[in-house]
């Protein structure tokens, strides 16, 4: 993944979950939980590839993600932060950090997995 996409996708990452914060103020939509999933997809597989650049192994990363993700979420129990928190740790170590960035990855992808699962209560 070069350094590009990566930014990409972290100012995407950073958008959605500004939207879901502050869609009410902006005036604008909320990302669907369509939306949501197919982002939380993406953010996975990057995920996924920078654990393999960094000579580690994709296998258990998901789990990885969602432990650290649970543990950021029993610590500050608010899922939107978790998700904050994640998206600024991944930036932050940037690709030098390996796979601690693969991680905190696969925490925010499982964040907007959960985000997505309000979203579906909130329409429904």
């Amino acid at each position: 993944m070069c350094c590009t996409t990566r930014r990409r996708s972290l100012a995407a990452a950073l958008r959605i979950v500004a939207l879901l914060e502050f869609s009410s103020l902006l005036d604008e939509e909320r990302p669907t939980r369509e939306l949501l999933l197919a982002f939380s997809g993406e953010i996975s597989r990057h995920a996924q590839r920078l654990a393999l650049m960094a000579g580690g192994t994709s296998v258990a990363l998901l789990a990885e993600g969602q432990a650290w993700f649970e543990k950021l979420t029993d610590e500050r129990a608010d899922l939107l932060q978790a998700a904050y928190y994640s998206l600024h740790a991944a930036a932050y170590l940037g690709l030098n950090g390996g796979m601690n960035t693969a991680r905190v990855l696969s925490a925010l992808g499982w964040a907007l997995r959960v985000l997505a699962e309000g979203e579906e209560r909130l329409t429904n």
